[in-house]
């Protein structure tokens, strides 16, 4: 009677080069061949993963970097009048502002270490009062970065357009952190 381990397997299942033409071939081997076998399979494994990852990463950094780009138009157009070209509150504004822009290079500094997107994000929709922004209803970016509270335009393109921006500000913003 044969065993189940005993069924020929065709060659073209087997997507390892070097691999048994069957499974009593396989079992019959010594261990430095399987030990071989198990070699040459997790270096083929690998390489595909190696080939995967490889792939995969590239075309993520460079989305990565144009979010961040765009990140950095925006603040360039909104933001600088007050923080400054390098986002350590000295704006041309500044001086006439009271209290003083944030220095925006050391908001992961000050909440321990850790970009702090959410609570930035609130910030800058005007869900967190900031007097220097100006009331809820009227920041000095004016509607760019805020969703009108009527249901209509939170479900519509508008407030998919607000959300973007301010997650191409927000990766600017992470980019550029004091370590």
């Amino acid at each position: 009677m044969r065993k189940h381990w005993q069924i020929e397997m065709p060659v073209d299942n087997m997507p390892v080069p070097g691999a048994p033409k069957s499974l009593p071939e396989f079992f019959n081997h010594d261990e430095e061949d399987t030990l071989n076998f198990f070699r040459r399979l997790l270096a083929w494994n690998g390489s595909i993963v190696l080939l995967i990852i490889g792939m995969g990463m590239s075309p993520v950094w460079g989305q990565e970097q144009e979010v961040i780009a765009g990140g950095r138009l925006l603040f360039q157009k909104f933001c600088v009048s007050c923080h400054g070209l390098r986002a350590v509150g000295d704006g041309p504004l500044s001086e006439s502002l009271n209290p003083k822009p944030a220095d925006l290079t050391k908001l992961s500094a000050r909440h321990g270490g850790s970009f702090p997107f959410w609570h930035a994000y609130r910030t800058i929709d005007g869900r967190n009062q900031v007097s220097a922004h100006g009331t809820r209803d009227m920041p000095v970016f004016g509607i760019w970065f805020r969703i009108p509270d009527d249901e209509v335009s939170i479900e519509t393109e508008w407030g998919d357009q607000v959300r973007g921006r301010i997650w191409q500000l927000l990766s600017y913003l992470e980019s550029i952190q004091e370590r």
